[in-house]
């Protein structure tokens, strides 16, 4: 994940997002995701995720690297739809080894049908990021 300042561009574009969630636009967000496989957990990847437009619009994500998801047999880039979400929380950052490890930081977890993601997105939307996935799960 790229580390910006809270300054110029970067602060800009930051309070563009929250407000867009704020509306219920879409929002795309770059940040840290992990997801399950038959194998566990896997490593933590730069993701884009898409909050779609409230009401009806989905989750996205993209990942360059299939093998970091746990989807070897898919060739190139994977785009998904978060589908069958059956739960979505906030949990504390635990370990040294997750994003924003040594921040007052939270993680959003989505919980679905065929496994879990987790989003180490900015501090400063993680209630808003968890909110918009829960209202798009409860859509569908």
């Amino acid at each position: 994940m790229k580390l910006t300042s809270g300054f110029g561009r970067s602060r800009r574009e930051g309070e563009a997002r929250r407000r867009g969630l704020l509306r219920g636009e879409a929002v795309t967000i770059l940040c840290p995701l992990r997801r399950t496989s038959a194998r566990g957990w896997g490593p933590w990847t730069d993701a884009e995720v898409v909050l779609g437009e409230l009401p009806a619009g989905v989750v996205t994500w993209h990942v360059d690297d299939p093998m970091a998801v746990g989807l070897p047999s898919v060739h190139g880039p994977v785009d998904a739809t978060l589908d069958g979400v059956t739960e979505v929380w906030i949990r504390p950052v635990r370990f040294e080894t997750e994003a924003f490890w040594g921040m007052d930081a939270s993680i959003v977890v989505v919980q679905a049908d065929r496994g879990t993601v987790e989003l180490a997105c900015d501090p400063a939307i993680v209630d808003l990021v968890a909110t918009r996935v829960r209202d798009l799960a409860a859509a569908h």
